[in-house]
């Protein structure tokens, strides 16, 4: 099987970021649709988000033993960060460990809707800001127009037009983003199943691990790692039942 992380394409975590980003520091959970937990965990994601990074950084780039120590450190802040279970399942995959790489995969499965949830909370709380910025910029606008058409100056009527062209170009583009709003993602991304079945065939788990292939597949048609790792434990079949242990056939065939 291969021993290094896929990345997880569309996770809901690519798009929370990006919404943190454009909201900035001044992002406001006055509206009603943002509830104390979900302020409360968002303010510990800003802060375990930055600690993840950093150790996925240094996993990228093979020094497992500070990765595994920046992840640890992450999920002190913050238990239920999906995306830090699922790198340091990989990490302890790599020591083989399996046991504890079992333990933090499950982890990272178990709190997917969770996250998935905040990242509602959150893009509900990006379109009501983007909304409010419109109203600013409708009403400066107003405002800037009431001036130009009482002012008979040259010059101050080109400072005014100007400044309304500027607004008019500011807000198009908050409105491209509110007629293209990134979509959750509400399902659990097709490679944690795969990844699962991997750690489940190193505990010769195998029928357990067959599931997660077939759930992969399901997530992801096109998954051809699963596929092969399929295929190779249907085949295996009389042989899983002699014991433990990948027979001889089917060695170095796995992804």
């Amino acid at each position: 099987m291969k021993r290094h992380c896929k990345p997880v394409e569309k996770q809901i975590f690519i798009s929370l970021i990006v919404f943190i980003f454009l909201l900035g520091p001044n992002i406001s959970f006055g509206q009603k649709h943002f509830y104390a937990n979900e302020k409360k965990m968002y303010e510990k994601f800003k802060i375990a988000d930055a600690i993840f990074f950093k150790g996925k950084e240094y996993f990228l780039k093979g020094n497992y033993k500070k990765a595994e120590k920046e992840l640890k450190k992450c999920i002190e802040t913050m238990p239920e960060h999906v995306e830090v279970h699922f790198y340091l399942s990989h990490v302890l995959y790599k020591k083989e460990d399996f046991q504890k790489a079992l333990e933090h995969i499950e982890k990272a499965k178990a709190n997917f809707e969770l996250m998935a949830d905040l990242f509602t909370y959150v893009h509900q709380q990006y379109i009501l800001q983007l909304r409010e910025q419109v109203d600013t910029i409708d009403s400066q606008i107003s405002d800037l127009q009431d001036k130009l058409f009482g002012t008979t100056d040259a010059d101050t009527k080109r400072n005014f037009e100007a400044q309304i062209s500027s607004l008019e170009q500011k807000k198009g583009t908050i409105r491209s983003r509110l007629t293209e709003p990134v979509s959750p993602s509400e399902s659990i991304p097709a490679d944690y199943f795969y990844f699962h079945g991997n750690i489940l065939f190193r505990l010769n788990k195998h029928q357990e691990a067959f599931r997660e292939y077939l759930e992969a597949i399901k997530k992801n048609p096109q998954h051809g790692n699963a596929y092969n790792n399929l295929a190779n434990l249907y085949f295996m079949g009389k042989a899983v039942s002699k014991g433990p242990g990948q027979p001889e056939s089917c060695r170095g065939q796995w992804s």
